[in-house]
């Protein structure tokens, strides 16, 4: 039986490098369905997977303007997420040419200056760290 990853261990990498103060990351695949029925019946003609979407989430600490404007140029940049850790054999997920759409500063009376920031990719790998 595996253990389970515990999500402190966790690495998130913009462009190769680390996501300094990250608190959280989110990654999900989503596949719409092709299926269309024919007549006479109520049963789908076909059901096939359809289109592919691959987004991102990011929640850090914030320290200055950089992930804005990340968002607000526009350039697309890969985001790996190391669940387990750094270390060589680990897990890990990159996503392909994210294009982040939206960058949020949240600040409270109370606490840090949190930042989170949205996007989605081109592709999604999964693989193991070298």
């Amino acid at each position: 039986m595996s253990t389970p990853i515990v999500g402190r261990n966790g690495v998130v990498k913009k462009a190769g490098t680390a996501i300094g103060y990250a608190k959280g990351v989110s990654v999900s695949i989503g596949v719409e369905l092709v299926k269309d029925y024919a007549l006479n019946s109520n049963k789908p003609a076909i059901v096939e997977d359809g289109n592919q979407s691959y987004k991102v989430s990011v929640e850090s600490m914030y320290v200055d303007n950089t992930y804005a404007q990340v968002v607000l140029t526009g350039d697309p940049v890969d985001i790996e997420l190391d669940p387990a850790g750094a270390a060589t054999g680990k897990p890990k997920v990159t996503v392909k040419n994210v294009v982040f759409t939206n960058w949020k500063l949240d600040q409270k009376q109370t606490g840090v200056v949190m930042q989170s920031m949205e996007g989605e990719g081109d592709d999604l790998q999964l693989g193991t760290i070298a």
